[in-house]
């Protein structure tokens, strides 16, 4: 994908290397220093105001509105108003309201996907456009960024470990400065993050000894639903592109048989029948279209999403079992050879020249069997650690994976039923339409 075609890569991603590495102006200060303030609502129709529903009962609540495209001397970007409503202790007030941009939001997940490695992170919404070349600061894009957003921060809201994260309480909560300085204090991701980025990639490139069937399975079984879900929307995109043209074909027949009727007055009523009815369809398809977009294709993009984030999550499972097995095959060489050692004689063991003495053979032997112990204990040790956290990464993996399985059949019914739900809409109205022209028709 070209930049100068790229959908947002002039946009709030204008200057992308402000937003992956620290800008001199943090996000916050910017805001401030816009010189102009576009709200979405002065591009287009005002946008429905959300408000929390009272029958909700979770104990954190978020709503993404209020859309603000922001433009600074150094950049041009979009930022979102973040509502919360809460009724946890940790929680000094009940309601907060910020602001935040999508780089805070990559802060957030990179913060969130290093602190749990083995738990599976809730995806973002793609820099780029997700399904097609359109204005950078495109309504409908803008409004499926926010929509994808507000899923992600819900997402995590609901889950048990991440939503009691405190990078995520300041997330939240956080005035604009407070929030600057406590991204600054919190950049630092320890030996872990630092690592995190190769041990993905040994963990991708090596295939570890002894997975077990249970996350074996669990492998393919994310393969074969990305594959699937990737298979569902490039059909979906194909029939979104020829509902666009069957549109198209039907707006022109009204006026075609307009300019027929004037050469046949006999035919205009039946004529004008045919039109109406066509016309119906067409209104009928456009706000399909509209619907497929914001209730279909994007959900489903984001399920293949977050299919890619709880692959990682495996992944990073997997490099916790590549590190317990490198620990235990070293221990099991020094165990070896310190074995091999004890049961040699003396004699067969080479006379070693030291600086100060010639060393006897049994005083090799014993040294190297002394240094073998000495690393033997070590190595005992940090297999003992790195099993403990492989038991512990396949446990959060293992709830967590049951967790989004959970949502994932509830989640994908719904889109599918409501995409049913659409196109019987669409053909009940196109049923409708055409019964009513055809007794004009025939007279």
């Amino acid at each position: 994908m070209s930049s100068q075609n790229d959908p947002i890569s002039d946009s709030e991603d204008n200057l992308v290397a402000s937003d992956s590495a620290e800008p001199i102006l943090d996000s916050e200060t910017t805001m401030k220093m816009s010189n102009t303030v576009e709200v979405l609502a002065e591009i287009g129709e005002p946008l429905p105001e959300e408000t929390f529903n009272p029958s909700d009962n979770r104990n954190l609540q978020i709503i993404l509105d209020c859309p603000q495209k922001h433009v600074t001397p150094f950049e041009t970007y979009v930022s979102y108003s973040i509502a919360t409503k809460t009724t946890r202790t940790e929680y000094e007030n009940q309601e907060y309201a910020v602001r935040r941009r999508y780089s805070d939001f990559e802060w957030l997940r990179h913060q969130l996907t290093h602190a749990y490695p083995s738990h599976i992170v809730p995806p973002l919404p793609e820099k780029h456009s997700l399904l097609e070349q359109i204005d950078r600061y495109d309504r409908s894009f803008i409004l499926c960024r926010m929509q994808l957003l507000g899923r992600f921060l819900n997402r995590v809201a609901d889950h048990p470990m991440l939503s009691c994260d405190k990078r995520y309480k300041a997330f939240l909560t956080e005035p604009p400065n407070d929030f600057s300085v406590f991204k600054r204090s919190n950049n630092s991701l320890g030996l872990f993050g630092r690592m995190s980025e190769s041990l993905h990639n040994l963990a991708t490139a090596y295939v570890t000894k002894g997975r077990t069937n249970e996350f074996e399975k669990m492998n393919e079984y994310i393969l074969k639903l990305t594959e699937k879900i990737s298979t569902m929307e490039k059909i979906g995109h194909r029939i979104l592109k020829e509902r666009i043209a069957l549109v198209e074909d039907l707006q022109h027949i009204q006026p075609a048989l307009c300019k027929w009727g004037e050469s046949e007055p006999q035919l205009v009523k039946g004529l004008e029948a045919i039109g109406l009815a066509a016309t119906t369809c067409s209104e009928s398809e456009i706000k399909l279209i509209d619907k497929h977009r914001h209730n279909i294709s994007v959900p489903l993009h984001e399920y293949r999403l977050y299919a890619d984030a709880a692959k990682d999550a495996l992944t990073h499972r997997d490099s916790f079992q590549i590190d317990y097995e490198v620990h235990m095959e070293q221990l099991c060489r020094v165990k070896a050879e310190q074995t091999q050692l004890e049961k040699n004689s003396s004699a067969e063991q080479p006379i070693v020249f030291n600086i100060n003495m010639w060393r006897s053979p049994e005083q090799v032997q014993q040294h190297r069997i002394q240094q073998l112990s000495s690393a033997s204990n070590v190595l005992a040790q940090q297999v003992e650690s790195s099993r403990d956290k492989l038991e512990c990464a396949n446990e959060n993996l293992r709830v967590d994976f049951e967790r989004w399985n959970e949502v994932k059949i509830r989640d994908l019914k719904s889109i599918l039923t409501e995409m049913a739900d659409l196109h019987i809409k669409l053909y009940e109205e196109s049923m409708t339409a055409w019964s009513n022209a055809l007794p004009l028709v025939k007279n």
